[in-house]
């Protein structure tokens, strides 16, 4: 009889001391919100302020050297006929937008490229030489590949606070432009095919109702 009481009161215990483990590791398994069980932060204390998906970090555009226009670039641009197109960018964590700019003409030509928040605030403001007969290629994300030709892109990040963008340019400059979904805060042309072109308006009655102030 004793000795039956003693095989009860162990595993009375046993399950005790089971229930006691369980409880402690379910209380320091990160949580389905959580998963990786670190603390809460906001934007700014976690890094994320420059991050391509946050509106609230400042705008980034390296132009290489022979892209950058000169005084003289910019008042010939001023007195050059040309045209003004609207288009809407895409720079997520996961896309990004490319542009292609090719001039004809055997001078510098000056491209301006503008970006503004969905309020009309603008957010990008920018001039952009384009070499004579020349391409210059703009990409909202750094360009990592082997490829020689696409070693000069100009950098403009327009994250999504750029909901939409105008670019004037003379009749001598070509464009084109296009969507991908890159994965990653680089992109490769070797490896990424384009995926949306962008649709390029000359007007902004549709496309940019709130800059028309």
């Amino acid at each position: 009889m004793k000795r039956h009481i003693v095989l009860i009161i162990s595993v009375v215990l046993m399950i005790t001391l089971t229930l006691a483990v369980g409880s402690l590791v379910f209380a320091q398994s990160p949580s389905d919100s959580q998963p990786d069980g670190a603390t809460a932060q906001n934007s700014q204390e976690s890094g994320l302020a420059n991050d391509d998906s946050n509106p609230n970090g400042n705008p980034e555009v390296i132009i290489p050297d022979k892209f950058i226009p000169s005084q003289q670039d910019l008042n010939r641009a001023g007195t050059l006929a040309g045209k003004t197109l609207y288009f809407t960018p895409q720079d997520e964590n996961t896309s990004t937008t490319v542009l292609f700019l090719y001039n004809t003409d055997s001078t510098t030509a000056t491209v301006g490229l503008t970006t503004y928040e969905l309020d009309g605030t603008t957010y990008i403001d920018t001039n952009i030489a384009v070499p004579p007969n020349s391409l210059v290629r703009i990409c909202g994300d750094e360009v990592d590949t082997i490829s020689w030709t696409w070693q000069d892109v100009v950098l403009v990040n327009m994250t999504t606070a750029s909901t939409y963008a105008v670019m004037t340019l003379p009749g001598s400059v070509k464009y084109e432009g296009y969507v991908v979904w890159n994965g990653g805060v680089t992109y490769d042309p070797l490896q990424i095919a384009p995926t949306l072109p962008i649709r390029f308006l000359t007007s902004s009655a549709i496309m940019l109702p709130l800059i028309n102030r």
